[in-house]
């Protein structure tokens, strides 16, 4: 058995026995919902299991399978390390290695390397350890981030292996599924540069240049508020309530730039759609704007004044 299958088959196997046989502690029964990820899963081993070494798209296949495998392999360490330090929330400082471990070791692999490979792993190789830096430096001295640690109560003793499940395993598949366009971008013979190239380019340095300056920006206004009531409404802030969002999903658009070399690039754009979905509606924003409306007096007039996801061209 492969690396590359052997990792999601363990990963299903282990998902359906804890969903069916062991029940979610303290949560309730299985529902639909909690068959959505690990049923991808399954859909993703039936496609490999069903595929010919013959198929025109095997080595695409094949490289995913390294991908998922290399994922699957860092976060269980990483959760081997939440465990000896009880600590969770490190999840969040690996989230983005996630996706740039098997680009860069998949690479290396290779004998020679096209410019678009180099782009590639320079891209997210920057974007990574910045974002995975400044989680770390942000996230470690406070200890366990709250969601985290009501999750733990809501959990108890059960906590410590439920946790691979429900945080891990399921950050590996999300990651592996966002990171499609990479896959493809590997997977593409491409030995020269075209216009989806410098399209990718704009959009990693703008997305680059949203994160990073919002996320200093941010950190600088936690250390000089006088109050906690305070609200982050200049700079990048005063263009968007989320621009370090906004700028992680150009970044992921441009990704989805690098993986139009394939044919199936078209395909590989669905990744960033799903990016985007996800920090500006499905989870990142809302969970933020919540908190942050029940928790600040004068949010509802920041509200009024500036959008939620997409910048305004002018403060």
């Amino acid at each position: 058995m492969s690396m590359g299958l052997g990792i999601p088959l363990l990963l299903f196997c282990g998902w359906l026995f804890a969903i069916f046989f062991y029940e979610r502690p303290l949560v309730g029964r299985t529902g639909p919902k909690q068959l959505l990820y690990p049923g991808v899963l399954g859909i993703y081993i039936l496609l490999w299991a069903t595929s010919a070494d013959s198929s025109p798209y095997a080595s695409l296949i094949a490289l995913h399978q390294q991908f998922l495998g290399y994922s699957g392999l860092f976060l269980t360490f990483v959760w081997l390390l939440s465990l000896i330090k009880k600590d969770t929330s490190i999840m969040d400082i690996a989230y983005p290695l996630t996706a740039a471990i098997p680009v860069v070791f998949m690479t290396l692999s290779q004998p020679s390397w096209s410019p678009q490979q180099l782009l590639l792993v320079g891209g997210v190789g920057l974007w990574a350890c910045r974002l995975s830096l400044h989680i770390g430096i942000r996230n470690l001295p406070d200890g366990e981030d709250a969601r985290y640690a009501a999750w733990r109560r809501r959990f108890g003793k059960q906590w410590w292996w439920w946790s691979f499940f429900q945080v891990f395993a399921l950050q590996c598949i999300l990651v592996s599924l966002w990171s499609l366009p990479l896959v493809l971008a590997m997977d593409a013979d491409s030995q020269t540069l075209g216009i989806h190239h410098i399209l990718a380019i704009v959009l990693f340095a703008v997305g680059f240049y949203f994160q990073a300056i919002a996320d200093y920006q941010l950190e600088r206004f936690r250390k000089t508020r006088h109050s906690p009531d305070e609200i982050l409404d200049h700079g990048l802030w005063a263009l968007s309530r989320h621009p370090n969002y906004f700028g992680e999903s150009l970044i992921w658009w441009s990704f989805g730039c690098f993986g139009m070399s394939h044919e199936l690039g078209l395909i590989g754009l669905l990744a960033p759609l799903y990016v985007t979905w996800f920090m500006a509606r499905g989870s990142a924003t809302p969970m933020q704007e919540k908190y942050l409306a029940k928790k600040k007096p004068g949010y509802a007039a920041y509200v009024a004044r500036v959008p939620e996801f997409f910048p305004k061209l002018k403060p």
